[in-house]
């Protein structure tokens, strides 16, 4: 591991130009403002090294507690501490779209069809939802998707290129006996042959 700024000793003395070096009262100011540099220095490397769960502590472990939600029994030690937290890490892995969709999918009971566009992701759906309070399932999604990312879930209503695709005319839809309702929920597209 490379040496950092911090890992040196401090040496105030040898900052001055050569005139001061052999100065008595330069040697007593240098021996109290080591003393206060080494202290600023040690505050660096720990800030530093706090900033890795697995190189934490004391205050470091605690504000990944905080961050990861974390709690420990009384009277651990940093390692366990530090352990717990790192398997809570490992519990969170990377997300993508198709472990994205089977969460939805799973919770809503339906097929959906997720599309990303820039910082935003669209999750279209056609039938019907198990639950049809979608507020609480998003706190849920955005504990899974990266912050930056923000999530729409929406009915995909029929479209003119899909009732175009079926060739369908008007004594067409006439046969199919469809009241308005089921018309633009399409969902009779899935059983027509």
């Amino acid at each position: 591991m490379e040496e950092m700024f911090y890992d040196r000793p401090s040496d105030y003395k040898a900052l001055l130009p050569e005139m001061f070096q052999d100065v008595l009262e330069v040697d007593e100011i240098a021996k109290s403002v080591n003393v206060q540099l080494d202290r600023l220095l040690q505050a660096i490397r720990q800030n530093v090294q706090n900033r890795s769960v697995m190189s934490a502590e004391g205050e470091g472990i605690s504000r990944w507690e905080k961050i990861l939600g974390v709690t420990t029994p009384l009277n651990s030690s940093d390692q366990s501490r530090r352990e717990a937290l790192k398997a809570k890490l490992m519990t969170k892995p990377p997300i993508n779209l198709g472990a994205l969709r089977e969460v939805i999918q799973t919770y809503m009971g339906v097929s959906v069809n997720i599309e990303v566009d820039e910082y935003q992701i669209l999750v279209r759906y056609r039938g019907e939802s198990r639950v049809a309070d979608l507020k609480p399932f998003y706190q849920t999604l955005y504990e899974l998707i990266p912050a930056v990312l923000l999530v729409s879930i929406v009915y995909f209503y029929l479209t003119w290129d899909e009732l175009m695709e079926k060739d369908l005319d008007f004594d067409g839809l006439t046969a199919k006996d469809l009241d308005w309702y089921s018309f633009e929920r399409a969902k009779w597209l899935d059983a027509a042959p």
